[in-house]
């Protein structure tokens, strides 16, 4: 009696120990399939043709260790920024050609912390498919819940659980369609195509700017960087962090928030730079320059003169962020110098009559180019034409 017990216990153990090896084997092989990057799409065979053709319950058991693996692998996000980035996706599908040309598939695309969105082929965005999706199998993806819908005009649906714990069920929940609604009987291999791909770019980060990087950086944009002296009284402290820009207009800028020491880095920036013959603009009209101009502060100083300002924080940044910003940051400066001009001319002498050379009442328009510039200097002076009206483009 005892060597009976020791023997199945025995048995039980070997059994166990197989399962378990099947585990880590399917395990292995999904990690090897399922990245959690990828050069674009990858195909593979997930689960070889069996030798006959199976029942629906067979042909389940003899895919959905795989299937399931595949999956979880899928949805498996982590923690972001360790595992993921923002902008992440992944996207599974797995299909079987019951004749050469044909695929008849179902598929899920994730993203961290979403639903996952479930999709089978209606035959809408593959033609050949369309005589295995007839209408008894639409009105089985109907009872389970799908409805055509998305560019390709596949049935779909979401899959609200938390998909790595239900990893097993969603993979069920695939076959289902596979097996009972598409006919597979493992008769014909089960192949995947898999995705992990992002909508971000990789890119050497600085988590502080250092004033050479800066200056480097504005080069690149087109500014002309050169030693100057600040326009009034300032700390030692404070000259040491000013960076003076000549062209194409003057400005200065001035790092904030030192993150180190040695080297001398900063998590913030701060552009100035006056508008010119700023002082005249009516409140009113300041307004619409703020308002027209959203990519810099318009701000009155205390003699009544107008600065554009912009504060930045540039921890985190790329070069390609600081070139963008810069750019964006010179185009709405010029904007703003444009409205200026626009603003305060005064009005063009009418002829006599109070009618134009067409012979009606107005203004004549001034000659601006796409900045919203007049002809003539960028800060004002001798080509500043009169006569325009107020224009917001």
């Amino acid at each position: 009696m005892g060597g009976r017990r020791q023997g199945r216990k025995a048995g039980s153990q070997e059994g166990r120990r197989r399962r378990s090896g099947a585990t880590a084997a399917v395990e292995k092989l999904a990690t090897r399939l399922c990245p959690h990057k990828t050069d674009g799409q990858v195909e593979h065979e997930l689960v070889p043709r069996a030798t006959r053709r199976l029942t629906p319950d067979e042909a389940r058991a003899h895919t959905i260790d795989r299937v399931a693996a595949v999956v979880g692998r899928t949805c498996a996000w982590g923690e972001p920024f360790e595992d993921w980035d923002v902008g992440d996706y992944r996207f599974l599908v797995l299909d079987f050609s019951p004749k050469k040309d044909v695929g008849l598939y179902v598929q899920i695309w994730t993203e961290p912390g979403e639903p996952v969105l479930i999709e089978a082929c209606s035959g809408a965005w593959n033609p050949a498919a369309r005589p295995y999706v007839q209408a008894p199998q639409r009105s089985a993806l109907r009872r389970l819940g799908y409805k055509v819908g998305g560019r390709a005009r596949n049935y779909q649906k979401y899959w609200a659980l938390s998909p790595t714990a239900d990893a097993r069920a969603l993979a069920a929940e695939l076959l289902s369609i596979l097996v009972d609604v598409f006919g597979y009987r493992g008769q014909w291999p089960l192949d995947m195509t898999y995705c992990a791909g992002g909508r971000s770019e990789p890119g050497r980060v600085f988590p502080a700017l250092a004033i050479d990087d800066v200056k480097r950086m504005l080069g690149i944009a087109g500014c002309q960087v050169v030693d100057a002296e600040p326009a009034g009284p300032v700390s030692p402290g404070v000259r040491q962090r000013l960076i003076h820009v000549a062209q194409p207009f003057p400005f200065v800028a001035e790092m904030r928030g030192q993150a180190a020491k040695t080297p001398a880095t900063y998590e913030a920036m701060r552009l100035v730079t006056p508008l010119p013959a700023g002082r005249g603009l009516p409140p009113e009209l300041l307004e619409q320059l703020v308002r027209e101009c959203p990519f810099g502060r318009t701000f009155r100083d205390d003699e009544g003169g107008l600065l554009f300002i912009a504060d930045l924080v540039v921890a985190g940044t790329t070069v390609r962020w600081f070139l963008t910003t810069i750019r964006v940051w010179l185009h709405m400066r010029q904007r703003a110098v444009g409205m200026l001009r626009i603003a305060l001319a005064p009005p063009h002498p009418r002829r006599a009559g109070g009618a134009d050379r067409d012979g009606e009442g107005g203004e004549d328009e001034a000659d601006l180019d796409d900045a919203g510039h007049e002809a003539g200097g960028d800060d004002g002076g001798p080509g500043q034409r009169r006569g325009a009206r107020i224009v917001v483009h």
